[in-house]
């Protein structure tokens, strides 16, 4: 056992609620995937400066005035996720209703705002649906890694039992639930509590991640807009989304006489509000330049956790061990997630009635995520104070560790007759991570949960076809692969710190690459009347 003390560690799990948030959590549900109809799609999404698609009301609120009628559009996706983490591949199939969308047209019979129309659209905007298994041999051991983030703790803090304070009120989860499996066992000196482990002395961790993700987050859109003078369209939109997510992990951790097993399972649900502004200006018929605000999404979050550890570490746990399990019981927690702001620049060249080439910018700056704590009734001055700065480290952690990022979409579509379509499309979303941090592997995780996904770029290659039946009836068929390597970590890595300067790396986390792909069909139906 190493006597150090991780400055920012003990910060963290000091700060935070019994099993809290940070900074994964944050950015996971702030950080979105493409998502949309079929054209929309196979043109890479990069539908902000053209109007006249639903997807490209959801990225421009003022494309809903390019549309010279009403339309009720549908799209249909059949997706499969692989996850590969050396020989192991993990596949999970998807079906699902992707998009709905009504815009009802109203002309108004004036010359400078001709009409205003209404819109509204449903659109399954990220979805968790992914099975990893990763296996191999550790440069570390988590059961190190547990004993010595609990430096300092005081281990009667940590006792379990019927006439005992429940010791997962307080912050330390995967500190009471080592200690109470007596994976670590702690020894009191003149410089105060510290732990160690007897089980791993000159032995290579095998370790092996087993993860299940299943969710969605959704979202509603409610839009208004109109053109002026045939140059300028506007819109507003109001958004509304859903967040439906489970997470379970188990950890698997062993040596030549035995292992043990982290479980940790987690549901979050929670719902939120935002909106969003636009303007397409079209300077000459076949140009046009777009640009639109997103407002952050203010979240209100639910959630509901338990783990729990099953010890079989054999003989070498020293008199009185018993081999057994600690379960903590489940616990839920609220908080409120506000994700970033985002600005969207597009431009877009229409030529005849032949070729449309369209470019979408956008710029998210994720050091402004930010958690908080709910209102709650009844406060005392003080306890209201203690609330106001709840979650000022991670906070803090977000701002340090993130950056903003760029996602860039390019796309084009030719029609080779009336009725005949083809397009192809890029897109490129750019990882929010500060270089330093991505390269630490170093990321504040909260409660018994350590593994996490430090995330790589993400790229998408996109084409499909569209074809008209008549005036009023469309189809449009799509093809999205998407990729995207990670660092898988089962725990974080922790280095000795002299202050707030890093120094040497004493955890090796000995993070797996995750390789993610995905490859989606997507059908859209419509109908313009």
């Amino acid at each position: 056992m190493k006597k150090i003390a991780y400055f920012i560690f003990s910060l963290l799990f000091i700060a935070n609620y019994s099993y809290s948030q940070g900074e994964v959590e944050a950015l996971k549900y702030s950080r979105n995937e493409l998502y949309g109809t079929a054209r929309a799609m196979a043109m890479g999404n990069a539908f902000g400066a053209l109007g006249g698609d639903i997807t490209g009301v959801s990225i421009n609120p003022a494309g809903i005035g390019v549309y010279r009628s009403s339309e009720v559009v549908g799209t249909l996706g059949l997706q499969q996720n692989t996850a590969n983490v050396g020989d192991i591949d993990k596949k999970v199939n998807d079906f699902n209703l992707h998009n709905l969308g009504f815009v009802g047209y109203f002309p108004l019979r004036n010359d400078v705002m001709p009409m205003i129309n209404f819109g509204f659209s449903y659109n399954r905007q990220k979805t968790f649906n992914n099975d990893i298994n990763a296996v191999g041999d550790g440069k570390s051991a988590m059961i190190d890694y547990m004993a010595d983030i609990s430096y300092g703790i005081d281990s009667r803090t940590m006792e379990m039992g019927d006439d005992k304070p429940d010791p997962f009120l307080g912050p330390n989860w995967l500190s009471i639930l080592a200690f109470n499996t007596r994976l670590i066992n702690d020894h009191v000196d003149a410089n105060g509590n510290f732990y160690y482990t007897p089980y791993n002395e000159g032995q290579t961790p095998h370790q092996q991640i087993i993860l299940q993700e299943r969710g969605y987050i959704d979202n509603y859109d409610f839009t208004i807009g109109t053109t002026i003078n045939t140059v300028l369209n506007v819109g507003l939109t109001l958004n509304i989304s859903d967040i439906n997510h489970s997470y379970y992990t188990d950890f698997v951790e062993s040596f030549n006489t035995g292992g043990y097993t982290l479980n940790n399972e987690i549901r979050t649900n929670g719902a939120g509000i935002g909106a969003k502004l636009g303007v397409i200006y079209r300077p000459v018929n076949s140009f046009r330049i777009g640009l639109a605000y997103h407002t952050p999404t203010w979240y209100s979050m639910t959630e509901i956790y338990q783990a729990r550890v099953d010890d079989d570490l054999g003989a070498d746990g020293g008199e009185g061990y018993k081999k057994g399990w600690v379960n903590s019981g489940k616990y839920t927690n609220y908080y409120d997630l506000k994700t970033p702001d985002k600005w969207v620049l597009s431009g877009a060249a229409v030529l005849g009635n032949s070729f449309i080439l369209s470019a979408d910018y956008e710029l998210m700056n994720y050091q402004n995520i930010k958690l908080s704590v709910p209102p709650r009734p009844n406060l005392t001055d003080e306890q209201k104070e203690i609330d106001a700065h709840w979650y000022d480290i991670d906070n803090e952690y977000i701002n340090k560790d993130f950056k903003a990022a760029s996602t860039v979409r390019v796309g084009a579509e030719y029609r080779f007759t009336p009725q005949f379509s083809g397009r192809l499309g890029y897109a490129w979303i750019q990882n929010p991570y500060e270089s330093d941090f991505s390269k630490a592997g170093e990321a504040a995780v909260s409660g018994s949960n350590t593994i996490y996904r430090m995330e790589g770029d993400t790229n998408y290659f996109t084409g499909g076809f569209g074809y008209r039946f008549n005036r009023n009836f469309y189809a449009d068929l799509a093809v999205v692969y998407q990729t995207q390597e990670d660092q898988l970590y089962p725990f974080p890595n922790l280095y000795n710190y002299n202050g707030d300067t890093r120094g040497n790396l004493v955890i090796d986390a000995s993070p797996f690459t995750l390789k993610n792909t995905s490859v989606r069909g997507l059908l859209t139906l419509g109908y313009r009347f």
